[in-house]
């Protein structure tokens, strides 16, 4: 059965423990939730509708999904900066994380101490960054089928696929390889192997933080357990890109007349 443990334990117990092990604690927790959202909303712009895609949500799903493979990828750079300083946080932590923890912060380290490790380069180039002279070394190459836009009423139903086609050459580019294609494996291999290296660190991290300053005063039998069974299927979660926004605007339109109502 799937189901979720809510721990809502008091205050007072979290700050028992020191303060860098809190710090530690909470921000490898933001670390982990903004990868697995990451990963989540990439994972369901590749889920296609029942009836299938049309080529405006082909192209709505692409932009997408591009787009969360970057910012992951660049968001996983970032962590690797905050696991520099696992030292700070626990000083002991070759020892005190799982075995697995501690391999896992070994394969990161070793990856991103390549000069040119694909999800360092991304960071400031197509990631965070729009790096204008890699996009102009990458006009020349965008293809004579390739500038479809589409222009809607709402600028929320606009999409500009002519400057996806500019990125993913660029991407191409950026890694020294022939193809788009080849670019975005690259890419997505990485990104993939990486965020499993990541849980590993960040499991570790917090099973040990639960293990020795909330688990021994407020443990699993105090929390509470919320049933996953109503919960959608993730094969079931469809985001298309296209929405009509004619309802929202009416309403959005209707409190700008009325301001003052209730």
């Amino acid at each position: 059965m799937s189901e979720i443990l809510k721990f809502a334990y008091p205050r007072e117990i979290f700050d028992r423990a020191p303060e860098s092990h809190r710090l530690g604690y909470l921000l490898f927790g933001q670390l982990w939730n903004d990868s697995i959202i990451l990963s989540r909303q990439l994972l369901t712009a590749r889920t296609k509708p029942p009836a299938g895609r049309s080529d405006p949500d082909m192209h709505g799903q692409i932009a997408t999904e591009f787009l969360n493979l970057r910012l992951l990828a660049s968001r996983l750079s970032e962590g690797f900066e905050l696991l520099k300083e696992m030292g700070r946080f626990l000083p002991s932590w070759k020892s005190d994380l799982s075995e697995e923890a501690v391999d896992g912060m070994q394969a990161i380290r070793s990856y991103f101490n390549q000069s040119e490790a694909p999800l360092r380069l991304i960071r400031n180039k197509l990631g965070f960054h729009q790096d204008v002279a890699l996009a102009r070394q990458s006009l020349a190459g965008i293809g004579e089928d390739e500038l479809v836009d589409y222009r809607g009423r709402f600028y929320a139903t606009t999409l500009f696929m002519s400057a996806e086609a500019l990125h993913l050459r660029a991407l191409a580019i950026l890694f020294g390889v022939e193809s788009s294609r080849e670019a975005l494996s690259i890419l997505a291999e990485d990104s993939l192997r990486l965020l499993g290296e990541f849980n590993k660190v960040c499991q570790g991290y917090h099973d040990w933080f639960m293990g020795a300053h909330i688990l021994p005063e407020f443990g699993p039998e105090r929390a509470e357990r919320i049933s996953l069974e109503s919960a959608p299927a993730i094969e079931d979660i469809v985001t298309p890109f296209f929405a009509n926004f004619a309802g929202m605007k009416a309403q959005f339109d209707a409190q700008v007349e009325r301001p003052d109502a209730e």
